[in-house]
């Protein structure tokens, strides 16, 4: 009898990739990769990306995670100020759809959107975005690509693979998913499934690599490109996928990152549609300083230590230009109670050094 474990299911399930290669477009598309029960994400995204010089730019593929009734209607809405280039929705397939209402696990849903945006691409290079990354520099993408294509580069990326323990294995090379440009024909040349997150056996041990990891580790060290210095944007991290694990949880919820307050502060500043969201009001989430019953919590000592560098991002992000001065003043006065419960005060930033990455 055969066992099949969970990483079998999922060679079983996504054995090959779906749409054949036709003749590739030179150039880049990007690969917005929306909650689509977070449209507030979506115009974000529209407008950080459309900000951005559109050389090279061929296509802006919108992938939401799952089928939300009123999400083609608001991305209609929404492209109308979306110059840079034309707008394409990838919406996913039944297969896709069934184990996101399933599991709803940000992890899964992430990498199906990746699949689905892989195999929609046109275009010999497609960028992933993150929707809670915001840039700060015009030609950010324009250089991006001009860099990968002309280095011949399997992928470029921004920030170092996330997980520590690949040092202690020598493995220094991988590079983090978020605004990676990536070559089409070498992520085809790896099954969808090898891209997921999953185990490996590595010098004898189990070792876990995170999407897109595996087929870096196997791809020779030189045609994996990264960025010296994480310069040209400003990156929360994880914000999408704390929020799936908020809508998983009973009880009281520990926003130990601050990310919930995060997408709150967003809503109130970007979406006046009148959506309904599953995150509690500024007002409601403050109760939850002091208020161990409160559905989302702000009680323990390890979430008070973080409060310096979740601000001092926030307060970089107020003051890079990118929000304009009308959204930057709502975040400002909805994050107030939390400045004076945590003691913060623009003079708190000074001296404060942080890395942009913190794993979950």
């Amino acid at each position: 009898m055969t066992v099949f474990s969970k990483d079998t299911l999922w060679q079983w399930l996504y054995p090959q990739w779906r749409t054949p290669v036709g003749k590739l477009i030179p150039g880049y598309s990007i690969l917005m990769l929306v909650p689509a029960d977070l449209p507030f994400f979506l115009k974000i995204a529209l407008e950080v990306c459309a900000t951005q010089n559109p050389e090279h730019l061929v296509e802006t593929l919108i992938i939401p995670d799952q089928p939300i009734q009123g999400f083609s209607e608001i991305l209609e809405t929404y492209a109308k100020d979306y110059p840079i280039s034309p707008i394409r929705l990838i919406q996913p397939k039944r297969l896709d759809y069934l184990i996101t209402r399933f599991q709803n696990n940000p992890h899964n849903n992430c990498w199906l959107q990746m699949v689905r945006g892989v195999e929609a691409l046109r275009t010999t290079h497609g960028l992933w975005h993150d929707v809670d990354l915001f840039i700060t520099q015009p030609n950010f993408m324009k250089t991006h690509y001009e860099t990968c294509s002309r280095a011949d580069l399997a992928c470029l990326g921004v920030s170092k693979a996330w997980d520590r323990s690949f040092d202690e294995l020598g493995i220094n090379h991988l590079t983090a998913t978020w605004e990676m440009m990536f070559n089409l024909n070498w992520v085809r040349s790896f099954r969808p499934w090898e891209h997921r997150g999953h185990d490996e056996i590595i010098d004898g041990k189990s070792h876990l690599f995170d999407i897109s990891y595996w087929p870096q580790y196997r791809t020779p060290a030189e045609k994996i490109g990264r960025h010296e210095q994480e310069l040209g944007f400003i990156h929360f991290n994880y914000v999408t996928g704390t929020y799936r694990r908020f809508q998983r949880s009973k009880g009281p919820h520990e926003d130990d990152a601050f990310r919930l307050l995060l997408v709150r502060l967003l809503i109130d500043a970007y979406d006046q549609s009148g959506w309904v969201y599953e995150i509690p009001s500024v007002d409601n989430l403050a109760k939850g300083i002091t208020d161990e019953s409160n559905r989302i919590t702000y009680l323990q000592e390890t979430t008070r230590e973080r409060y310096p560098e979740f601000r001092s991002k926030l307060q970089e992000l107020l003051e890079s230009g990118v929000l304009g001065d009308a959204r930057a003043s709502i975040m400002e006065e909805g994050v107030r109670p939390f400045d004076r419960a945590f003691g913060w005060t623009n003079n708190t930033m000074k001296g404060l050094t942080f890395s942009s990455q913190r794993a979950n």
